[in-house]
């Protein structure tokens, strides 16, 4: 396997080209992040299909929560989030099954590498485009004037859960810790990869990211957050090490969250898109 070196500006990115294509792989088609991806297209479908199951066999188990305590109790908030979390963790399990475990490579098949100044970098780049994508996407439906779309914070995290401040703070440790890392192992560092490897970079990318907002089950919020997943995908693409966009993610994560619990989003075109696994 030989590797070269592209400089462009003040960033570098090391594409690894090999002597022949893997079975399934497109000749021409750049390793996505610099590395050889091993998995295939059947293994991305083969992940989305036990996405879909963990995340319906989490909706199922809070079934009997509801029915014993109600639709809108403290118990079922807090066992929605709780499963929510492992689902979250679930999902990044699949992606190490289906990559690491099954082909090798360890984690740094999955994208993550020591960081470096370059990964911060594209951190920033990713986070502060994925805030502009938001807040482009908000103020285009109050210019527009669609009431339809139009994003309250109550549909984000529910009222019950914002006033109530464990139940707030277990919401923010599920958006906060858990997703930014699960949420790009499966988006970016799995399902990305192996789609690239079939289809193209380019195609992989817009995929990828419209998968990312299908799976969040907004409607009103499924442009922006697919918007950020291309995002995401493509600042994962040039920095090579997943960190970049597991940084990104938790900021935007973070400040989204400050300011739905705040009720801000009630008032202002705030960003429609909180980036948690529903």
């Amino acid at each position: 396997m030989a590797a070269s070196a592209q400089h462009i500006g003040d960033t570098d990115r090391v594409d690894v080209v090999a002597n022949a294509p893997l079975p399934g792989e497109r000749p021409g088609h750049e390793a996505p992040a610099g590395r050889r991806v091993a998995w295939s297209l059947h293994d991305v479908l083969v992940g989305i299909g036990w996405f879909i199951g963990l995340f319906f066999a989490g909706q199922v188990l809070v079934v009997p929560v509801a029915l014993a305590y109600g639709a809108t109790s403290h118990e079922l908030y807090a066992s929605a989030l709780v499963i929510g979390a492992f689902v979250e963790v679930g999902i990044a399990v699949v992606a190490f099954e289906l990559t690491a475990r099954r082909y090798g490579g360890g984690i740094a098949a999955l994208g993550i590498g020591p960081p470096s100044w370059r990964t911060l970098r594209w951190a920033l780049a990713a986070f502060v485009l994925a805030m502009a994508v938001s807040y482009a996407y908000g103020i285009l439906i109050e210019v527009l004037d669609i009431d339809a779309l139009r994003s309250e914070c109550a549909e984000q995290i529910p009222d019950q859960v914002r006033e109530t401040r464990w139940l707030l703070a277990l919401a923010s440790l599920t958006v906060i810790a858990f997703a930014p890392v699960c949420e790009e192992l499966f988006f970016r560092g799995f399902l990305f990869p192996g789609l690239a490897r079939g289809w193209g970079v380019v195609p992989a990318i817009i995929i990828s990211g419209v998968l990312f907002g299908a799976a969040h089950l907004l409607y009103k919020s499924f442009i922006p957050i697919a918007g950020v997943g291309i995002v995401f995908a493509f600042a994962y693409y040039r920095s090579g090490n997943i960190l970049s966009t597991m940084l990104a993610h938790l900021a935007f994560n973070s400040l989204s969250i400050a300011f739905i619990a705040g009720g801000a989003c009630d008032t202002v075109a705030l960003p429609h898109a909180l980036t948690v696994l529903r």
